[in-house]
C-alpha cells in the first residue's frame, strides 16, 4: 500500500536540515527525527547533525535503509553529516554544492543561527530558508526581527509563537509564509505504561520505588 501523499524519490524536493543529530535523544533531535521519518515519503533529507565534540564529525552516513525498515518505504533518501556544533558558512556552502538541496530548514534557539541569518543574501538567491521556531514568552522579542526577516518561512510550534512571529514581523509578515506546526508525539514510542501492556511491570515498579523512595 502506498502511503498517502507519496512522491517517488526522483521527484521529491531535498531539504537540508540543520539541527541536532537525528540519531540522538535531545528534544531537538527527537522532534527533528519525527519530522524526517514522518515525511520521508514526500521529501528527501540531508541532516547536518550537531553534537558536542561529535565523535563522527566529518563523516557521512546513509540512513535510508534503516528508515525503509521503519516506514515500509523502499526508496527513502536520508543522509546525515555529523558535525561539531551547528556548522558554519563554509560547511553550509560545501553541503549546498555537494547535495544541491531545494531548501534549508533549521531548528532551535535563534542565537545559534546568527551566522546563518548573516548569510541570507547569499543563500536566499539559491533556496528558501525555513525556520521551525518557538518563543513562548512575552513581551515579544522585537530584537529578533532581523532574524525573522531573514527567513522565507516561519513555522511556529505553538499558537503563541505564531502570534509572536506576527507581532515581531509587523507589516513584513505579509511577505512571509507563517504556519502553526505543532509538535506531535509518536504513540508507538510514548504511551502510558500499564500492567496489561508491559511484561516488565514489576521491574518498572521496583525501579520507581527505588528512584522515588516510595513517593509518587
Amino acid at each position: 500500500m502506498t502511503k498517502e501523499g507519496y512522491i517517488p524519490k526522483e521527484q521529491r524536493k531535498k531539504i537540508l536540515l540543520l539541527a541536532d543529530d537525528i540519531r540522538m535523544h535531545s528534544g531537538i533531535a527527537t522532534m527533528a527525527r519525527e519530522i524526517v521519518v514522518g515525511t520521508s515519503h514526500k521529501y528527501n533529507w540531508v541532516n547536518l547533525g550537531a553534537g558536542v565534540n561529535h565523535p563522527e564529525h566529518g563523516q557521512r552516513f546513509d540512513l535510508s535503509h534503516d528508515n525503509n525498515n521503519i516506514t515500509g518505504l523502499t526508496d527513502s533518501s536520508i543522509f546525515i553529516y555529523p558535525c561539531n556544533g551547528y556548522g558554519d558558512p563554509s560547511i553550509i556552502r560545501q553541503l549546498i554544492d555537494m547535495e544541491k538541496p531545494d531548501a534549508i530548514m533549521f531548528f532551535t534557539d535563534p542565537r545559534y543561527w546568527i551566522w546563518l541569518f548573516q548569510m541570507e543574501n547569499e543563500l536566499r538567491t539559491k533556496l528558501p530558508m525555513i525556520y521551525l521556531n518557538i518563543w513562548d514568552e512575552y513581551p515579544a522579542p522585537i530584537y529578533n526581527k532581523p532574524y525573522y526577516e531573514s527567513c522565507d518561512a516561519l513555522m511556529a510550534i505553538s499558537k503563541q509563537t505564531l502570534n509572536i512571529n506576527e507581532i515581531v514581523l509587523g507589516d513584513k509578515a505579509k511577505d512571509k509564509v507563517l504556519k502553526y506546526v505543532p509538535h506531535g508525539i509518536n504513540h508507538n514510542h510514548f504511551f502510558p505504561i500499564t500492567q496489561e501492556n508491559k511484561e516488565e511491570w514489576d521491574n518498572f515498579q521496583g525501579f520507581k520505588k527505588q528512584a522515588l523512595g516510595g513517593k509518587e
